[in-house]
């Protein structure tokens, strides 16, 4: 699990993804998107994390600890959070699921390992919200 230790460090805090996003440079921006969730993007040296200005406060946190995940599991590349409309889901995007769900929970997450892997690979943002929402012990999310 070397993979998720850098969300656990994040974590540690308390610090809610928007929050780290922030402290990390990144420049956050609500957009009212009809399609998509969420955009993780560079720019001439810059980070970008877009996120539907439609999501609730748990999904606008999930959705940009996903894009996150890719800025620090994937530097390389740039990404759409599209979910529930796609046939197709890669490893990235999984990685990504499960990266957000650490970082909202951090060392609680082990203990709910196969929960949060199951919606991580469903790419369902419903699912990860019910979880975290379950599992958060009343944290100010």
């Amino acid at each position: 699990m070397a993979l998720y230790d850098k969300a656990r460090e994040l974590a540690v805090n308390g610090e809610k993804p928007l929050e780290i996003a922030a402290s990390l440079g990144i420049i956050l921006l609500e957009v009212p998107f009809k399609a998509i969730k969420g955009i993780a993007l560079s720019l001439r040296g810059k980070k970008f994390i877009m996120i539907d200005s439609g999501l609730t406060e748990i999904e606008k946190q999930l959705v940009c600890g996903h894009e996150l995940g890719h800025f620090l599991l994937h530097p390389d590349t740039n990404f759409l959070f599209v979910l529930d409309k796609t046939g197709f889901y890669s490893k990235h995007e999984y990685q990504a699921n499960r990266f957000a769900c650490t970082l909202m929970l951090g060392e609680e997450a082990e203990k709910y390992g196969c929960e949060i892997g199951e919606a991580a690979a469903a790419g369902r943002l419903d699912k990860m919200v019910e979880i975290i929402g379950r599992l958060a012990k009343g944290d100010d999310i």
